[in-house]
């Protein structure tokens, strides 16, 4: 450990094409986009925040890059995805950024230095003359202690490599290594010298989707976020989790981005070398599920009579037919007349079933973004089952004809029979992860799950001695997901604050009592909690 306190590093990274060197000083390296990391590149878009960490095992000496982006990192061409750990080689390279089109930018290789092997470098002869390296792209920002500019020295035939303790190899030699200790020989080729005059172009890097990372093709946009991405990556990741894959915000709609479509087809015009191959597009087309469905639908607004017109005002849906029939209905459903929409698992329409009237109203359900017929204000609308949330009011189509949305548990149902998952105990209490450990152990320890918490509670409640914030909600009560999860933390609070203090752990019991209570905001942190019981009402400074 002295030898790294007096400033010997124990590893290196090269980029390809360049000479900047990073000396890797710590034994855990992080590579992302924020200020704070170990290699930070603040100007590139397509880097996470934290994107990867490089860190070295203390017992056994191997290296090993954890990915923690969300577009992966390339290592020897094999990608490395979110929360995987690859043990890296003398000489790998390494991707932070792979784009087909500039497979070279951003191409690092690692180089090692080890304590207790003494390296001597010889001098070769050079397959092609050393060039001038002027770099002219803005390089990654990185603090002055971990970092080294290099330029070759010599001009000639023959040049000699300086010792990989200081950090001297050049970017324009094919070096032999030779470990005399462990008899080892590494070949470290570098790559070609950069093409002169060649700039970050701004324009393409607004125009590439973050998850393929190429130039959008078939973009379309998120609401209310309004982040883009092609189609086709986006249909991948809808069937994985409804939240935006650059900011996580929940999406609540999606439309066509015409727009940046229009401008990728102009910048190809101008750059054909950019286009995608036609084996690319086809496969993009067939793995692009948005249909004319999910899409922005059609809404039929008025204005009041203060605003001067009892006019109708159409927004229209994104569709590209030039021809729009506004005599017809404004959204299309399964079971309006004449549609022409996929047909489901469950077949088409039967005649016996419900049909839309002409130019119905329609429902949008939050969770699919399908539309539904609006049936709420039937005569006999107590026969129709559910079509919305009690509490937030929010459409959802899963008691109506059940929801399509891939990984959808069931996005509305009493709230008895919600599925609310195993993962509904994590951070139950109040986001108190020592409180809600001690909960969960409680539940195993008796062969419980929150099944049991819910049913229970829903008992207590219906007799009593259980209470909620909103008195409207009972075991029969029609909830989504959310509302649902809501009220299942308040009823666990009331759960866990019943269990007698004797079949509690000893260290549990012993703790004194928070004064802010139930309401400390300081409770979330760890140390915190686990000195102090939070289980308890707020007993000063109550106003």
């Amino acid at each position: 450990m002295e030898i790294y306190r007096r400033g010997r590093p124990w590893g290196k990274l090269v980029k390809v094409d360049s000479s900047e060197t990073v000396l890797l000083f710590d034994r855990e390296c992080t590579v992302g986009r924020k200020k704070g990391c170990y290699l930070s590149f603040p100007a590139s878009k397509l880097v996470s925040a934290e994107h990867c960490r490089i860190f070295q095992d203390e017992s056994s000496g191997l290296v090993w890059l954890e990915d923690m982006s969300t577009n992966g990192t390339v290592i020897n061409m094999s990608k490395v995805v979110k929360r995987q750990t690859h043990m890296l080689q003398n000489g790998d390279v390494i991707y932070f950024v792979y784009r087909k089109s500039e497979p070279e930018q951003s191409k690092w290789l690692i180089l090692f230095t080890h304590d207790k092997m003494s390296l001597s470098v010889e001098p070769v002869m050079l397959t092609v003359a050393p060039w001038d390296l002027t770099p002219e792209e803005p390089q990654p920002s990185t603090s002055t202690s971990h970092f080294s500019m290099e330029t070759p020295a010599s001009s000639g035939p023959m040049a000699s490599a300086p010792s990989p303790a200081s950090g001297g190899f050049s970017a324009d030699t094919s070096v032999v290594m030779r470990g005399w200790s462990f008899g080892l020989c590494i070949h470290i080729v570098l790559s070609k010298p950069p093409v002169e005059g060649t700039k970050t172009d701004k324009m393409e890097e607004t125009l590439t989707c973050v998850i393929c990372q190429d130039l959008l093709h078939d973009c379309v946009s998120l609401q209310p976020c309004m982040h883009v991405f092609c189609a086709a990556c986006y249909s991948g990741w809808m069937e994985r989790s409804s939240l935006c894959p650059t900011c996580r915000c929940p999406v609540e709609r999606i439309c066509k981005n015409h727009i940046l479509n229009n401008l990728v087809e102009a910048y190809l015009t101008q750059h054909p070398e950019k286009c995608r191959s036609e084996e690319d597009l086809k496969s993009m087309d067939s793995r692009n599920k948005i249909t004319q469905d999910m899409l922005q639908p059609k809404v039929e607004r008025s204005f009041s009579d203060e605003e001067g017109s009892s006019d109708y005002l159409f927004e229209f849906s994104d569709n590209d037919s030039d021809s729009s029939d506004i005599s017809g209905p404004l959204v299309m459903c399964r079971q309006c007349p004449g549609y022409r929409g996929e047909i489901s698992q469950e077949g088409p329409v039967k005649p016996t079933e419900y049909r839309c009237p002409p130019q119905g109203c329609h429902l949008i359900c939050a969770c699919c973004l399908q539309p539904m017929p609006d049936r709420r204000a039937e005569p006999n609308s107590q026969q129709v089952a559910a079509q919305q949330c009690m509490l937030c009011q929010r459409p959802f189509c899963h008691m109506y004809w059940g929801c399509q949305r891939i990984g959808c548990q069931g996005c509305l149902a009493r709230f008895s029979d919600l599925n609310l998952t195993d993962k509904c105990l994590d951070g139950v209490l109040n986001n108190n992860n020592y409180e809600s450990e001690i909960l969960q152990n409680y539940l195993s320890s008796r062969g419980k799950s929150w099944r049991d918490v819910l049913h229970e509670s829903l008992l207590g409640l219906q007799q009593g001695s259980y209470y909620l914030t909103d008195c409207r909600i009972s075991a029969n009560t029609i909830l989504c997901l959310c509302c649902g999860l809501r009220a299942f933390k308040e009823l666990a609070y009331k759960y866990r604050q019943n269990i007698p203090p004797s079949e509690l752990p000893a260290a549990v019991t012993s703790r004194p009592d928070c004064y802010w209570g139930r309401n400390c905001r300081t409770q979330v942190k760890a140390h915190h909690a686990v000195k102090f019981n939070h289980v308890c009402e707020q007993t000063r400074f109550k106003s």
